[in-house]
């Protein structure tokens, strides 16, 4: 006799084929199934681990800290920044998009609330 066909002499059908397939594999399928589950698990964890480094190298390099999120800072995102005050840029050497490296003159930026009583004209010059 097969596994197709019960007792009875008719055919099994593809749900109960099924329903015993799995009974017989259950400890395999299991054990796949766990092993996927960690795997997902552990790439989860890197991928976490990666953004959080990659947040944490941006902030070192751009020198700002992270935003607690609280409603106050939420606040102070709304309104105007203010631009740094006055200081003086050394020369320096700048990479272009298409990898060209030009020379940048030293210039002066930023203003001071000493700056806000002259004409805008005056300043420029």
């Amino acid at each position: 006799m097969t596994d197709s066909t019960p007792e009875d002499g008719e055919p099994t059908s593809l749900g109960q084929k099924t329903k015993n397939w799995y009974e017989k594999h259950k400890p395999k399928i299991r054990a796949v199934g766990g092993a996927v589950g960690v795997a997902v698990a552990v790439a989860v964890v890197v991928a976490r681990h990666a953004v959080e480094q990659s947040a944490t190298e941006e902030t070192e390099e751009t020198g700002e800290t992270e935003d607690s999120g609280s409603a106050a800072d939420s606040t102070e995102e709304k309104e105007q920044r203010n631009s740094p005050g006055k200081h003086n840029v050394a020369p320096h050497k700048r990479r272009l998009a298409d990898g060209r490296e030009i020379d940048v003159s030293g210039y002066e930026r930023g203003s001071s609330s000493e700056d806000e009583d002259e004409d805008p004209g005056e300043a420029a010059a």
